[in-house]
């Protein structure tokens, strides 16, 4: 054999060799990363465990959270005794026990109650935030008012009159504290109070002198000039407000009678103007 061919074969054993030794380095290499991870998860297992045991210990076996405050804002109607007895959470359960959506729930059943907002203030506080119904309106009809708030929901039932706006109903009024208050022939009664809300935003306070709210989805309002404008609450309000007061401004310019006048947009398309309308006979 030629000097050449034994080098090739010492190379080739030589680097067999090495090939070798290289794969159990990696091997080894591998068991002791396999090793380092099988301890790092048995660590964090075992601290996991631990962690958990002692939430556990300390929420069910200490006080530290059990409720031992409800801090209540916001109420002025209610005092916090009776949004405290409503809310039936009890001083000394578990934080974690009191479902936030179901005292929600319970609060907002009250009549006065719009919205209540309910917080865990860790480790032991309930935070409860009341957003209470405004009186704003009062419906006279059949000789009793209803006091209303902005959006109709019926707040509780008067016979005396306590100076809020007054609308007075020439139709049926059917009604349940802590629902909206319906009224036969109007269809959609939040666009009553809709409509008067932008009335006395757009003009002053003693442009509008009485309300009505009338049969076939209508309103009927008194000026401080006598003059009478019945509305469809079906159709743009913003628009036959306006319309109206320009009529009256005309009216009033052309030095022509406005006292007792009505202008009437429920007759279709046309705006019809009568002189020497009587509301005593028209509320008959």
């Amino acid at each position: 054999m030629s000097p050449k061919c034994e080098r090739s074969e010492g190379q080739n054993t030589k680097g067999t060799a090495m090939a070798k030794e290289k794969a159990i380095k990696k091997r080894k290499k591998k068991k002791r990363k396999f090793r380092k991870l099988f301890v790092s998860t048995a660590a964090f297992i075992t601290a996991a465990v631990i962690v958990v045991f002692c939430i556990y210990y300390v929420y069910y076996e200490t006080d530290y959270f059990n409720v031992a405050e409800v801090k209540i804002e916001g109420n002025l109607v209610y005092d916090n005794q009776f949004i405290l007895d409503s809310s039936e959470i009890e001083t000394g359960e578990k934080l974690f026990s009191v479902d936030r959506n179901d005292v929600k729930e319970r609060l907002q059943q009250q009549v006065y109650v719009e919205h209540a907002r309910v917080v865990y203030e860790l480790p032991n506080k309930i935070y409860i935030h009341i957003t209470e119904r405004q009186e704003k309106y009062q419906i006279y009809y059949n000789n009793n008012y209803v006091v209303t708030d902005k959006n109709g929901i019926a707040l509780k039932a008067d016979t005396t009159n306590n100076q809020l706006k007054t609308i007075e109903s020439l139709t049926d009024v059917l009604y349940n504290v802590g629902e909206e208050i319906k009224f036969t022939g109007i269809d959609n009664v939040k666009s009553i109070f809709e409509a008067i809300d932008y009335i006395e935003s757009e003009f002053d306070s003693e442009t509008v002198t009485n309300f009505w709210v009338n049969k076939n989805n209508s309103i009927l309002l008194e000026t401080k000039y006598g003059t009478f404008i019945k509305m469809m609450l079906s159709e743009d309000v913003k628009y036959q407000a306006v319309f109206a007061m320009k009529i009256i401004n005309e009216r009033l310019n052309n030095n022509l009678p406005v006292f007792n006048g009505l202008i009437d947009f429920t007759k279709g398309d046309i705006t019809i103007y009568v002189e020497d309308f009587n509301m005593e006979e028209y509320n008959e």
